[in-house]
């Protein structure tokens, strides 16, 4: 029977890297991220953290808590018929578990990425992707330069993805990691985990 791995964790963790890993071992990777990053742009807006963080929320409100996951699950479900395990990145709630379990039929293993506040924040300081910039009031861009107006960006995603409840799915978790050591420990433990995941039954 083929695996699926749920990754979760909150922002700066390290999800992106383990799924980086995940790739480099031709393990189908699909991220509910990009699912929402796709909406926020069909709906003409650019993908920046206010807005996603709105889009987001609209589509859980007007659809449900697990409408990321339907979206993403029919591209899931191919991916299973030729590979033993598959992964998505970014599973945020109990709610999207619980539907992915009644698509499958079977529960998914989930895979925690843990690392400390203090880390998590200096990496999201300096990381560059497009829902980690901050905009004002009036849609323009904030150069984040100020250590608290940075920290107060990070701060408010953070209180978002614990309001969906990610920290449930966090102490559900069957494999737990930290990052918070090497990027080569970190590499090596996932690596390890996915290749002995990646086997068949």
């Amino acid at each position: 029977m083929p695996k699926v791995l749920v990754l979760t964790g909150l922002p700066g963790s390290g999800k992106s890297e383990a799924a980086e890993i995940a790739k480099l071992l031709d393990i189908p990777v699909f991220s509910m991220g990009d699912v929402i990053r796709t909406e926020t742009t069909n709906r003409g807006l650019e993908a920046n953290s206010q807005n996603i963080g709105m889009v987001a929320m609209n589509l859980r409100e007007e659809f449900g808590d697990d409408i990321v996951l339907q979206r993403l699950w029919p591209i899931v479900r191919d991916a299973l018929i030729m590979n033993n395990l598959v992964l998505i990145d970014g599973m945020r709630s109990i709610a999207e578990k619980n539907a992915l379990i009644q698509l499958m039929g079977f529960e998914p293993e989930i895979l925690a990425i843990l690392a400390s506040e203090d880390i998590r924040n200096s990496r999201l300081v300096g990381r560059k992707r497009s829902d980690d910039v901050k905009i004002d009031k009036d849609g323009k861009g904030i150069d984040l330069a100020d250590e608290t107006e940075k920290n107060h960006a990070i701060s408010e995603r953070d209180k978002r993805e614990k309001g969906w409840g990610v920290e449930e799915l966090l102490e559900q978790a069957n494999y737990k990691i930290d990052n918070e050591d090497s990027m080569d420990s970190f590499r090596t433990d996932v690596k390890a985990l996915l290749e002995g995941l990646n086997t068949p039954d």
